[in-house]
């Protein structure tokens, strides 16, 4: 089976699916710009604050356990539609931003960041949701990974920025006033984001905790066990890279920058080409797996080799992070019905949210003791192992979204949700 490294879609797209893959992408440029500059700006906020590693640890976990509270947008975007709880998540990310780059103490830092997180959260639960219910079951995989490349677009777009932050010791602050930017676009998005036609408000109101239960179980233990490991392997090792570079290795700002971006956009591009395909073609399940095993030797590589292979590791690791990106997102919203959607999704950013928790709060007493590399390593192996997720869950590729109350798998392998 061939795989074909282009843009190009593999069914045709509708004019009005087009139109809300360009609105997605102004999301996605946003989500991805605003919401890591935390991650970009987190060397130099280590040095001005005079903060341990140790430390550093902390302030992403107290930033993460924060941003749980996302799940209270997401229900309710199930219960009174998916636009308005949307642009709301996008007005707290830049306006949190914004009100962080003119900050001055650590304690207030902490709080807008953590404020800011709850925006970036939401955004990537509803958006993901928003383009699995618009766009045909054909091109659901590659409409995600266009979004999330036009993410990696505003990520990198960030990463680019970060030599501004050597002009002063308080220029880091630049960057989060810069990437509050698309606050501008708001008043175009509000106009012209319609809701989601899959979307009708339900005959009842669903509890918050309805996905756990019985019904959905099955499905959503898994889902979460595989959406925990995964983020507290690669919540530390996307976060700590520039620290890793920088305040271990001693590389200059725009040395680090520039070397991450040369290694990390080639494997953003392919992955997300690779990984919107395959999820599309060959399916969900065999698609996170394989990404899964190309993301955690890169990824643990990247914090035990020196030199050259560093440029390797991390286009290796962000491969394989881009390749699974679209296939899970389009596994979980297929998964579950309508009128839990959202709040799965949330549910499981938040198994996310949790397992970056336990990723940072797993460094922050094991680094001490291991080191870096090691404790890295640790977690990769979890994450290898929670890979046997996916086998007791149905493959979904190519399911149409039809909005009825889940029940058993049926024999043919079409899974009504």
């Amino acid at each position: 089976m061939g795989i074909s490294l282009t843009l190009r879609p593999p069914q045709p797209v509708t004019r009005r699916e087009w139109r809300i893959l360009a609105l997605f992408g102004i999301v996605g440029i946003t989500q991805g710009w605003a919401g890591s500059a935390i991650t970009h700006a987190l060397p130099f906020v280590q040095t001005e604050f005079a903060l341990s590693d140790a430390r550093v640890f902390d302030l992403m976990a107290v930033v993460r356990a924060v941003a749980l509270v996302a799940i209270v947008l997401s229900w309710w975007s199930d219960h009174r539609g998916r636009r308005r709880p949307l642009l709301i998540a996008l007005l707290i990310l830049t306006a949190g931003n914004l009100a962080t780059g003119l900050t001055a103490s650590f304690a207030s830092f902490v709080a807008l960041q953590s404020v800011a997180r709850i925006g970036t959260i939401a955004i990537g639960a509803l958006a993901i949701v928003v383009l699995a219910e618009e766009v045909a079951p054909a091109i659901r995989g590659y409409a995600i990974a266009l979004y999330s490349l036009l993410g990696s677009m505003g990520t990198g777009l960030g990463l680019l920025l970060r030599p501004l932050a050597d002009a002063d010791p308080t220029a880091w602050r630049l960057l989060f006033l810069l990437s509050s930017a698309p606050i501008l676009v708001l008043p175009f998005l509000t106009r012209s984001l319609r809701e989601s036609r899959a979307f009708t408000p339900p005959p009842r109101r669903q509890r918050l905790t309805a996905v756990l239960g019985p019904t959905h179980a099955g499905r959503f233990w898994r889902m979460a066990a595989l959406s925990f490991a995964l983020s507290a392997f690669s919540s530390p090792v996307a976060n700590l890279a520039l620290i890793r570079l920088e305040n271990g290795l001693a590389w200059s700002t725009g040395a680090a920058s520039l070397m991450l971006v040369l290694s990390s956009t080639p494997g953003v591009i392919l992955g997300l080409l690779i990984g919107g395909r395959l999820a599309d073609t060959a399916g969900r399940r065999p698609t996170q797996a394989i990404a899964i095993g190309v993301g955690v030797v890169g990824g643990v590589a990247f914090y035990s080799v020196e030199g050259w292979l560093l440029g390797v590791a991390m286009f290796l690791a962000t491969l394989g992070g881009s390749a699974f990106a679209p296939a899970f997102a389009s596994h979980r919203s297929e998964l579950f019905p309508t009128e839990i959607r959202s709040t799965a999704a949330a549910w499981l950013v938040n198994a996310a949210i949790a397992g970056g928790l336990i990723g940072f709060a797993a460094g922050r007493f094991a680094v001490d003791a291991w080191g870096l590399s090691v404790t890295i390593g640790a977690l990769g192996v979890a994450l290898a192992l929670a890979t046997t997720a996916l086998v007791g869950l149905p493959e979904t590729k190519g399911l149409t979204i039809h909005e009825h109350a889940e029940g058993n798998d049926p024999p043919t392998g079409a899974i009504p949700v």
